[in-house]
This record gives structure tokens, sequence and C-alpha cells, in this order.
């Protein structure tokens, strides 16, 4: 389809052609913004997606009366890079009267320091950058943003290019200039900002932002890439745990504090030294009520654990109500140094401490405010049947209290109806009805809600379903064990290049693969996600993945369902040969996940509760996981799902009506299937689009 075939398509286009399935998402996308409304697009790699979504969104930007913000949402810094690069060849094509696009590239403000404390541990860096610019003295962040604003503007950055733009030194900027600064601060001057989601769907997050953006919600027009994992980003922002140890941290954090009020105090007079003296009062009753808490909590604790022998799981659910009311029963019980609980959380949140940077423990919370987030998260919702609170011994011996939101439209909802439209996206949006549902997208105004089509993925990525293995507890044993290691050592065997493998657990991992290695093909070089893994590990583990193929030597890529490596990580260069998907990584049976199932039954009826509470979730982990080693057009790699389970009607619905699934009764005809693919499509793609 050219470009050119039709106006629909506006004028911001970074291809001269067009695949049918973009054309169709460009179209869809002008006329659910133009209408201030919202498209969700399940739309598979391939089709150009993030194209099809700026140039809707721009369209719509530059007929507004009131031009708006298109702020492009992504957890990816690899997406960052795709959005630049994509915005760079707009502008190439755009005429001299429509004016070029002007862009912002944000990443976390550690990401962007210059200064030299960018190297500290996260949570240390937080707190010297406020004590920094709160006492003036980080003199990058003193410099004007005006001095270099224009250039910044003039032409898209990628954040590492205008991190270096501002490290450099002149004589009205000797210091530099702080990056972090200057990309919020011209945010407003741009027609894109490319951010992460917590500038929007995380509270505190957004209200800084947004302020320091000059912004407000009715002046953006979100783009919200990877879209499926929204749910549960915000889901995780409401997510606090306490434990004992962190009502006894929280102490002696008071403890410091007040040393350090007091030592201030020693050379204060008269109204500056009687205030000084009424705080120092304030933070010895605070901590009396602490220590009420930490000899009392333990016994309502041991009342409710015998609830935990009657749950589903090794956790049991709590109400917030009784849990609020004990608490401030505790606080009252001294009536010459009772607290009141709200009174309690507002001190818990003033509580400042040094931060040791060599504990290998350190937290990006202190004590004081995790259990802060805690109490207030309890006291505002504790009557709303989209939060719950979890019961469980961390393990098995101290108790643990964990505040979990099952509604994430609770948040999003409101944050859409007060946007001027989105566009949602990603390959694994799935089906994109189920989204609508559980973002609250706002029914009163227009909604494109659709699944797009990619014809080269049923010929470049067959998925193969084995029917005699599975992961369902019932049926497992070392029979079962023996037939997924058979089909996995017949695509060993076949396959040229690379392959991963992924299971739900790193349990499973470990004893599919590793307990007994004599069946793996020997010429193959392991190479294992480990729990916790950083990011940068995880981006050097693609770069062997690269330099082994140059050797001529095959890996193993060994990883979880829903980790860094099957969902986190691009592997550009079609350097997957073949993706293997042990299982179904469905939730393990807890009070927390019966509570969701419960809350769905009652929001969506029973015939949607498990299809949004389990099924569908671990399906779109597998799609995910699936979807990793297609990433262009041009790519090939043979799927294989190790799980008889997807072709049962209720699981077979949850896939998407585009996968090309092909059955195999045993690891002999899968070994075949294998020698026939990599015999048809028998090198990588030796391009990157």
């Amino acid at each position: 389809m050219r470009a050119d075939q039709s106006g629909d398509f506006g004028s911001f286009l970074a291809h001269d052609e067009l695949r049918d399935s973009q054309g169709e998402m460009i179209v869809d996308g002008i006329a659910a913004l133009g209408a201030m409304g919202f498209l969700l697009a399940s739309a598979p790699t391939g089709i150009g997606k993030t194209a099809a979504a700026l140039a809707a969104a721009l369209d719509a930007s530059r007929k507004s009366p009131e031009p708006k913000v298109v702020m492009f949402l992504t957890g990816r810094q690899s997406q960052h890079r795709i959005v630049v690069e994509t915005v760079r060849r707009i502008n190439e094509k755009l005429d001299s009267e429509t004016g070029k696009i002007r862009l912002v590239d944000l990443i976390g403000q550690q990401g962007m320091c210059i200064n030299e404390i960018r190297h500290e541990h996260r949570a240390l860096f937080s707190r010297l950058c406020a004590d920094k610019r709160g006492s003036r003295t980080c003199k990058p962040w003193l410099a004007d943003s005006e001095l270099i604003r224009p250039r910044i503007l003039h032409d898209p950055l990628h954040v590492d290019e205008l991190v270096s733009l501002c490290e450099g030194r002149d004589d009205e900027k000797p210091y530099g200039i702080c990056p972090w600064k200057v990309a919020r601060e011209s945010a407003s001057y741009a027609d894109i900002v490319v951010c992460d989601y917590n500038h929007i769907f995380v509270e505190a997050v957004r209200e800084s932002s947004l302020s320091a953006m000059g912004l407000e919600l009715e002046d953006i027009i979100l783009v919200v890439d990877e879209a499926h994992n929204l749910p549960d980003r915000i889901r995780r922002g409401f997510e606090r745990r306490i434990t004992m140890k962190v009502i006894r941290d929280a102490i002696f954090e008071i403890e410091e504090h007040s040393e350090r009020i007091q030592s201030e105090g020693a050379s204060l007079e008269g109204e500056d030294s009687d205030a000084n003296e009424s705080e120092l009062d304030r933070l010895r009753r605070m901590k009396a009520a602490m220590k009420r808490l930490r000899d009392e909590l333990p016994r309502w604790f041991a009342e409710i654990e015998g609830g935990l022998e009657g749950s589903l799981g090794e956790d049991q659910q709590v109400s917030m109500t009784d849990f609020i009311e004990r608490f401030s029963g505790i606080l009252a019980q001294d009536v010459e140094r009772a607290v009141e609980i709200d009174a309690l959380v507002r001190m818990l949140q003033r509580i400042r401490v040094d931060i040791d940077e060599n504990d290998e423990e350190l937290e990006d919370e202190t004590a004081c405010m995790r259990l802060a987030i805690l109490l207030q998260t309890c006291m505002q919702n504790h009557d709303s049947p989209a939060f719950a609170l979890v019961h469980d011994k961390m393990g098995g011996e101290e108790h643990r209290l964990t505040t979990h939101l099952l509604d994430p439209g609770v948040v999003s909802g409101g944050l859409l109806e007060m946007c001027s439209g989105a566009i949602m996206m990603s390959g694994t949006l799935f089906p994109p009805e189920m989204y609508y549902d559980l973002l609250k997208v706002p029914q009163d105004r227009v909604s494109i809600v659709k699944e797009y089509t990619s014809h080269f993925l049923s010929e470049r990525r067959p998925v193969l379903i084995a029917k005699d293995v599975t992961s369902r507890f019932s049926d497992r044993g070392d029979e079962n064990t023996a037939r997924i290691r058979a089909h996995i050592r017949s695509i060993l065997k076949q396959t040229p290049g690379h392959v991963a493998v992924f299971a739900p657990s790193y349990a499973m991992l470990e004893q599919i693969l590793l307990e007994d290695e004599d069946w793996i093909v020997r010429s193959r070089r392991m190479l294992q996600e480990r729990p916790g893994a950083s990011k940068e590990e995880m981006d050097r583990v693609v770069d062997t993945l690269h330099r082994l193929r140059r050797e001529e030597t095959p890996a193993i890529l060994a990883g979880v369902l829903g980790g860094k490596l099957a969902e986190g990580v691009d592997y550009p260069g079609n350097i997957l040969d073949a993706v293997v998907c042990i299982g179904l990584p469905l939730p393990p049976p807890s009070s927390r996940q019966e509570a969701l199932r419960s809350y769905c039954e009652e929001r969506y009826g029973k015939q949607s509760a498990w299809r949004y509470a389990s099924s569908q979730p671990a399906v779109n982990r597998l799609l995910q996981a699936i979807g990793r080693p297609i990433r262009k057009a041009a790519d090939r790699a043979l799927v294989v799902l190790l799980e008889k389970r997807l072709l049962q009607r209720g699981y077979k619905f949850c896939l998407p009506k585009g996968v090309h699934l092909v059955e195999s009764i045993d690891s002999g005809r899968t070994e075949r299937h294998a020698e026939r693919f990599f015999r048809n499509n028998p090198d990588p793609a030796k391009h990157i689009e």
C-alpha cells in the first residue's frame, strides 16, 4: 500500500509504503484520537505499530484547536531509540510548511545524571540528589535550561545524545547542565515526550513530573507501548509489604532522626528552641507508640495465624478494616502518649536518616516510609473491594502483610478520562476487549478495540504444540519430564543456531534442564537467567549470543516465562532460531489469586472471571515469549509449546486467530517438523529493517 494512496493517513508518515495492517491502524488511530477517544490495538510485531501510532497521534495533535503533547510511554529503553529514529524519518519527509516534530527523550533521573553521585546505589542517589537540589549545591542543576533548550528541540535526540550534549562545558555553563532538568522543562515545548509509564500512572511521579513539565493531563495524548504490561505495572505501584522487622527498623530510624534533631537544637534559642523541643516531644511519643506496636502486633498475628491452615495456598486474606482498628487500638493504649494513626503516618513520612552506602541490603525506601505507605493505602481503601490485604509467613517464619490492588482500572480509568485520548498497543494486547475492561476505558467516548493481523507470522513463525506433555501438577512425574526432555532434544538436534527454553518457574527450569545434563546436546553453551539479575546483565546476554553466532557456537538460553529474558529483552538480528516454552505459567493457588478471581467474577461475570484472572494472563506470557525471536518481517524462528492443555477449548480460545498452530503427537514428530522448517528456512535474516 503506497502512503500517498489516501489522505486518510495524514502527513506524518515514516515510510513511503505502508503494510496493510499498518495503514489500517493509522486510519483507526486518526478516527479515534480525532474524537478524543481511544484505540486499543492488538498489533503483532512486524506491522510497524510504532510508526502507525505516531502518525495518528501527531495528526490528532496538530489538528487539535489547542495543540497537544504526545506522551509516548514505554518500559523499555530500546523502544526509546526506535521512537527517536522513527521521528527522524518523519521529519525527513515533511515539507517546510508543516514544521519539524520536536521530541524530548526522558529516562530515570539517575540514568541522566552527570553529577558524581550518579554512581551511588539508587536509594542513596535519590536522597543525595534531593539534598543537593534543596541546598542548591548541585551546579549542573542551577544552570539555566534556556541555554540548551533550542538545540534539544531542533532535532530529535536519543537520551544518551542529550546527556552528552548537556555534559559539555563552556563559559555560560562551566559545570554542564542537568539533562533531567532540561528534558522535563523542555517537555511543554515538544510535540512528543518519550518516557516511562510512571510519569502518568504513579501518582507521586505524575504530580512531580507534570508540574515540572508545565503540563496537565488534558494537554496530553497518550501512546502506551507494550500496553499488556500496564495493568500489572499499576497493580505493583500499590503493592507494599511490612514485617515486624520493618517495625523494628522504623524505631531505629526514629531514634537516629531524634538524635539529629536534638543535636541541631543545642545551639538554638528562643522560639526556635521551643519548636525544636516540641518536635522532640512528638518524636518521643511516636517512638513509644512504635514500641507498643512492636510488642502488641505479634499477638494479633498469633490470633489470625490459624487462618493460614484453611487457606488455599500459604497465605490468607485479612480485613483491612480489622487491621486498621487493631493498629489504632494499640496506638491509643497509653492515654497520656496516645497517637492517632493519621498523625503517625504524617510523622513517619518526615523521618530522615543517613544511608550507609556499604549496606548490601539497602532498600529504596526507609522502613518508616514503607510503613507509612502501607498504612495510608489501608486507611484510604479499607472499604473498597478493589484492594486486598494478605497475611503470610516469609520464609515460613516471620509474619508479613502485603497490600494488593486487584483492579487497575481504579487508577487508569480516571486518568484516561482526563487525557485527550490514547492509543494503547501491544503484540499481546489480547484480547483487546479484556484490556478495555481492565483499564476502565471511558465508555462515553469513542473507542476502537481491534486485533490486527500480520500475514508473515504464520509462514515465518509456525507454532508447534506437543500433545503428550504438560506442566499440570497432577500429571507431573518422571515419564512426563522424560517426554519434555525428548522434545527439547529433538529441537536442539535440528536447530542450527541458538534455542531459548522458558519454563514457568526457576524450580522447573532447574529440574528439567540442569538436574541431569547428560541428555543435553553437548556442543551447546548454556546461558541461564538468574533470579534478580539486572537489566545490564540481561543486555550482556544478547551481546554474548551475537558473539557466539560469529564463533559458530550454538547456545541454549534458559529463562522463566514472565522473566526478563522472556519479556524484557529484545533479540535483534534474528539471533534466536527457536523458542521452546514448557507448560503454562498459571498463578499458584493463593488468597491473593482467589480475591482477584472473586473480584473479577463480581465485576465481569463468572464466564470472564477465570479468563481475566488466570488463563489469559498465562497465555499472554507465552505469547510474549514466543514473540521474542520475531522482531522484523524478514526474521524466522520455530516455536514449540510443550503443553497439551493449549489444545483444549478453554485455553485455545485465549490464542489469537492469526497464530499458525501445528500439532505434534510426540518428540519424533517434533523433530521431523523442525528438520523440515530449517531445511526450508536454513538461514536467519540477513538484514535488520
